[in-house]
């Protein structure tokens, strides 16, 4: 799961980069069906979300501006929810 997270991520730094042909489109389509991806999303992760992560020990706060940092950090929170874990709450002051 890992490896298909940093695949994604460098797929995604080389959209920013340039728009791909269809055809370049269409392949990693199909490449990332084969890996078994269902649905590749990009998403974006406000203030507060990157907060969330720190306060539940998935990001160190040294790592907050390092997008590959927080990319790892949303998996980890997405795969701890998938295993029926989900975010603690804090507190809202």
């Amino acid at each position: 799961m890992l490896i298909v997270f940093l695949i994604y991520i460098k797929i995604l730094i080389s959209y920013m980069t340039h728009e791909p042909t269809s055809t370049v489109r269409a392949r990693r389509l199909r490449e990332r069906r084969a890996r078994g991806v269902a649905m590749v999303a990009p998403v974006e992760v406000g203030e507060g979300g990157v907060e969330l992560l720190v306060s539940n020990g998935l990001l160190q706060r040294q790592d907050t501006r390092d997008r590959n940092a927080v990319g790892l950090a949303c998996l980890a929170a997405l795969e701890q929810w998938a295993e029926g874990h989900g975010a603690r709450p804090t507190e809202q002051g």
